[in-house]
């Protein structure tokens, strides 16, 4: 009797880390935004504009409440080995296994909203819509996207993911579209204007 006690004692504690993991949060993992289908491809610029700004809404709230982060492959088969080891009972109650190891980290979420972005400018570029300004200096959207299709490139030729990753939330993380400066009356033409900052950190 006393052996099945420390079983289940057991089984409920794995639950419960499992639970606990690192940045879960259950809203954010299920806001998971899907490429581009077959019909969203025929989008004209004003429906593109629409569609960039509604997923880097998404982005933006999985990296600044959820604090989600982008992981290397490393990091990932490692992290994913110990939810599946802390999780085992689980499994044992329906919960599959691609669930269960995707359940603890904000990565595949994050993933997802960057590639969904990517594709959409890339569409923008496709149709010739109007660059939109960004929160980096000097670069509007469009120029953005040859950033992040460079990092790509790099990334599937096999460079360094850690620092790639890094690169691509950097240059995603300034996509957020600010408006242009209203002109102040009296104020010098030339004035210099604030430095633009991290939003995150």
């Amino acid at each position: 009797m006393a052996r099945r006690a420390r079983i289940f004692a057991t089984a409920a504690l794995a639950l419960t880390l499992a639970s606990c993991t690192t940045n879960y949060d259950p809203n954010l993992w299920q806001t998971r935004l899907k490429p581009l289908s077959s019909i969203e491809q025929t989008m004209e610029c004003p429906e593109i504009h629409l569609a960039i700004d509604r997923a880097e809404t998404v982005r933006w709230v999985i990296r600044g409440r959820g604090g989600g982060t982008l992981d290397s492959s490393g990091v990932r088969a490692f992290n994913e080995a110990v939810r599946l080891f802390l999780g085992s009972p689980r499994l044992l109650f329906g919960a599959s296994r691609k669930d269960l190891m995707e359940s603890g980290s904000s990565h595949y979420a994050l993933d997802a909203a960057d590639v969904r972005i990517r594709e959409l400018l890339q569409l923008k570029r496709a149709r010739g819509c109007p660059p939109r300004t960004t929160a980096l200096p000097g670069m509007n959207d469009v120029a953005l996207l040859v950033e992040l299709e460079s990092v790509q490139a790099k990334l599937d030729a096999g460079g360094d993911e850690g620092q790639l990753l890094k690169e691509r939330t950097r240059l995603l993380d300034g996509l957020r579209l600010v408006p242009a400066p209203a002109a102040v009356p009296g104020a010098p033409a030339n004035e210099e204007k604030p430095a633009a900052t991290d939003r995150f950190p």
